[in-house]
Formats: structure tokens, C-alpha cells, sequence
């Protein structure tokens, strides 16, 4: 095992706080997070049992999170995968497996449809390959004002309750104070351009979603309200040669850390053929 270290990326974005953890040889893992989150939060739980698995991560915060300063401006998602080949790149790696939450997932489609070669396999999260109408936009805009001038007690409160099940919230007592904190801490200029670039601006890709063919592991709560399974877990499920859905009850938008040992052990199975 390496000693850990930090790479700090230059991109379109602004430069990429990524850690990079896990043997010096074998197969690699690249994670990229939620938004309102960071690399640690959204993935942290699922970095031992990589490790132990021998697999190398790249846990990237992407800009305005963890050690990532925030982007000057609004960008696409395809910018967002373009950084992450990068992150790939000054690591020196040729293939990674593409590990997507949320905002993750949406940067992993873009890669595997613009580089698919540098795509060993996918694990996607409450995720969606829909782009965004009319509506949802003006109610993103309205969020992003919101964020920039402050939400009474914290925007942390509201992403506890929108992204986390009633029984989350109860069983671990301890990682909605973690994402709350988390979500106070981020620049509230930052995250309004993120918020309205991530949740706002993204393109659809449904009907590119036939090329994707390497090995899809799709993982959904069965309580997730920001991205719920219909349509957009299924979109992904039955669009992806030969993905495979998991739908996990009493989660809801962030089942890597909601359902940590259930999420670690369909990883487990889905790796052992990669690794």
C-alpha cells in the first residue's frame, strides 16, 4: 500500500483537489461525489473496502468542496468530464472504473460516451441521464438565489431533509450532522453556480445510452425524491447493454452512505470480475 497523497489538478474548472489512496499497481476506481457534498462525504464509507479489494482511488472534491477552490463560472457537464479524464491523466492512469453519485453520475455518463475507452465499468448512484425542462430550471434558479443569500438556519437543514430517508436519519445518528456541517461550510457563491450548472443546465444524454457498453452497476433508493428510480434509474437500467439495477429500501438520494455495508457488498460482487 502506497502512502496516501493529494493531487491537485489543473482543469477548465479550476484546479481538483483529489486524494489518491490504494496500491501502486492494480485496477483503479475514480469517485466523484453529490452535489452539496464533498469526495469524503459522499464516498468515504466505501474507501476501506476498495483499498482492501486492492483497487487504487482517485476521490476527487470537485470545485467549491473539500480542498477545491469553487469554479469562476458556470460549466457543463461534459466540463466535468473532461476534468475528470484529466484527474486520470496527471495520475497516470489509462482505465478507471467510474464510481458516480448524483452529480458523479451525471459526470460519468459524459465520459463514457465521450472517451469510452479509457471506461472500464460504472457504478451509478441516484442518478439520471435526463437533462432538465423549463420548470425544474426556473425552481433550480430560485434555489440558486436562495443559496447566495443564505438560508435561515443553515442550507445544511434542507439537504439533511431532501437527501437523506426518515430512516437514515434515525439509524445513524451521526452522518446527518456530517452532511449538514458539510453543506454550511461550502462558499454560497460557489455552490449557487454549481447548483445552477449541475441541476440546471445539464444536457440529455438518454438516447446516446445504447453505446454505453462496459459492465453498470445502477444503485437507487427506494425513497430517493430528488432522482427517483421512474424514470431515471430505469432509463439507465434498461438503456445500458446488460446494467444491473439495485434498489435499496428506506434510502433515499445518497445510498452510498445511507446503506454503507449493502452498498460495499454489491461493489464487492460487481468488482470481483474486474479486479
Amino acid at each position: 500500500m502506497r502512502t496516501p497523497h493529494t493531487l491537485t489538478v489543473p482543469t477548465t474548472l479550476g484546479p481538483l483537489h483529489v486524494q489518491d489512496v490504494g496500491p501502486a499497481v492494480g485496477p483503479v476506481a475514480l469517485l466523484w461525489p453529490s452535489l452539496f457534498s464533498d469526495g469524503d462525504t459522499s464516498w468515504g464509507a466505501q474507501l476501506d473496502g476498495l483499498h482492501a479489494l486492492g483497487w487504487r482511488t482517485l476521490l476527487v472534491d470537485p470545485p467549491g468542496t473539500g480542498g477545491s477552490a469553487p469554479a469562476a463560472r458556470r460549466f457543463t457537464m461534459e466540463e466535468c468530464g473532461e476534468a475528470a479524464l484529466r484527474v486520470l491523466d496527471d495520475a497516470a492512469v489509462d482505465r478507471a472504473v467510474f464510481f458516480g453519485l448524483s452529480w458523479g453520475g451525471f459526470v460519468a455518463l459524459r465520459v463514457a460516451l465521450a472517451a469510452p475507452r479509457r471506461v472500464t465499468a460504472l457504478v451509478l448512484s441516484n442518478t439520471s441521464a435526463r437533462g432538465v425542462g423549463l420548470r425544474e430550471r426556473l425552481r433550480v434558479r430560485m434555489l440558486s438565489l436562495l443559496i447566495r443569500v443564505g438560508v435561515p438556519g443553515g442550507l445544511g437543514r434542507l439537504v439533511v431533509a431532501g437527501m437523506l430517508s426518515d430512516h437514515s436519519r434515525r439509524h445513524d445518528t451521526g452522518f446527518a450532522p456530517k452532511l449538514a456541517a458539510t453543506a454550511n461550510s461550502l462558499d454560497s457563491a460557489g455552490l449557487a453556480r454549481a447548483a445552477r450548472s449541475v441541476l440546471g443546465d445539464r444536457t440529455d444524454v438518454v438516447d446516446a445510452l445504447h453505446r454505453i457498453t462496459v459492465p453498470t452497476l445502477v444503485i437507487v433508493g427506494a425513497e430517493d425524491k430528488a432522482l427517483p428510480r421512474a424514470p431515471h434509474s430505469d432509463d439507465l437500467a434498461e438503456r445500458i447493454v446488460g446494467a444491473r439495477l439495485e434498489v435499496l429500501p428506506r434510502v433515499a438520494h445518497l445510498a452510498p452512505c445511507e446503506e454503507p455495508t449493502k452498498v460495499a457488498n454489491l461493489i464487492k460482487e460487481f468488482l470481483a470480475p474486474l479486479g
